[in-house]
């Protein structure tokens, strides 16, 4: 039997704060492609992978260092993202 996986794409604006405490945060507005696994069967932790997704800053005139970061949206939920110095990726359970 097949896995059904539903795709959805969210898009908004929020915080990114840093994972060490350093009292900063950049106003920021994002996108993330979700994918949802479907039915996890058993009791054993999902595997996470990390996926691509984009984070510009609201103003356009501050540059965001790279680093691990947790991006509090707007709209309700917490997301773990990094950024490489080209890429922004975020932590998908797989």
């Amino acid at each position: 039997m097949a896995k059904i996986k539903t795709v959805s794409n969210r898009k908004g604006s929020g915080r990114l704060v840093p994972t060490r405490p350093t009292g900063v945060e950049y106003r920021v507005e994002y996108g993330i492609h979700l994918v949802d696994p479907g039915n996890q069967h058993g009791r054993g932790i999902r595997p996470t992978r990390w996926e691509k997704c984009s984070v510009k800053p609201a103003n356009s005139g501050r540059r965001i260092p790279q680093g691990d970061y947790f991006l509090h949206a707007d709209e309700g939920g917490v997301f773990q993202v990094k950024f490489t110095g080209t890429a922004w990726q975020y932590l998908a359970a797989a």
